[in-house]
């Protein structure tokens, strides 16, 4: 094979992976076939779904078994007592995404500092008042997001740090990963995450993992949350609204952005 042909055949797969057929999207009751006419409402609102829950109670969420997506293990392995799910689907508007736009959506890490909450105590807060690329844990001096790429990576790690009005200097790595139909995102924390003067999660302790895959339907977004406390910390202070408020904060950045794409 000359090197003509060869290029042209890897830009076709490059192509091929990037941009799926649309007669190659599966429908959202493909892989959720559990789900209610009312949950599926609420899922495709603007909002989406979230529920938090403990380990020992049921999920809402759950994949059908032929569906691929799994990201169970990534979050029981912090072996959590709290833990939030997400699912929302993103109507399409002239054309399907496909996972080079998703990519490029996640590459956009400051624009989360964009995002405001109310809270019971201080008012109308931006949850991360701060939120940039860092080149490592070690090396944790602002560097800019990348333009957009023209050609997806199969794997990716990228770290940020996080500023928060209540947990302070959040360290983040992020793992991108592609499989056959979506992209994997996996963010654990880097450091120990304070509340206030209290020490309240070690390094490693946090898993927010979210799935993206075009549907027939729209773009569906699933995430699943769950961080590891010690016990009494667990009985003292309620962490499900900070964990929902994270896990929406995530959903609307990465929904907006997608709708910007179009």
């Amino acid at each position: 094979m000359n090197k003509i042909a060869l290029s042209g055949f890897l830009i076709l797969n490059i192509l091929l992976i990037s941009f799926p057929a649309e007669s190659q999207l599966r429908s959202f009751n493909e892989l959720f076939p559990g789900i209610t006419e009312n949950q599926k409402q609420r899922i495709y609102s603007e909002e989406g779904m979230i529920h938090s829950f403990l380990r020992n109670e049921t999920s809402l969420f759950v994949p059908g078994k032929n569906s691929g997506i799994n990201l169970w293990p990534a979050v029981m392995e912090k072996i959590p007592s709290q833990m939030a799910e997400a699912l929302i689907v993103v109507p399409y508007r002239n054309r399907p995404l496909n996972k080079l736009d998703i990519y490029n959506v996640l590459g956009k890490v400051r624009g989360l500092s964009n995002y405001t909450i109310n809270s019971r105590s201080r008012g109308t807060i931006a949850l991360f008042s701060e939120s940039t690329r860092i080149d490592t844990p070690n090396r944790n001096s602002p560097i800019p997001d990348p333009p957009p790429a023209l050609i997806l990576p199969s794997a990716e790690t990228i770290y940020g740090r996080y500023k928060d009005p209540y947990f302070g200097n959040t360290y983040l790595r992020g793992d991108f990963s592609v499989n056959q139909y979506g992209v994997i995102y996996r963010l654990t924390n880097t450091n120990t995450i304070w509340y206030f003067i209290f020490p309240v999660m070690g390094a490693e302790k946090l898993a927010l993992v979210f799935y993206a895959e075009p549907v027939a339907e729209g773009l569906l977004v699933y995430g699943l949350a769950g961080l590891d406390i010690p016990m009494f910390i667990a009985s003292n202070i309620d962490l499900s609204d900070h964990i929902n408020m994270r896990v929406r904060i995530v959903m609307n950045w990465l929904t907006d952005n997608i709708k910007e794409i179009y």
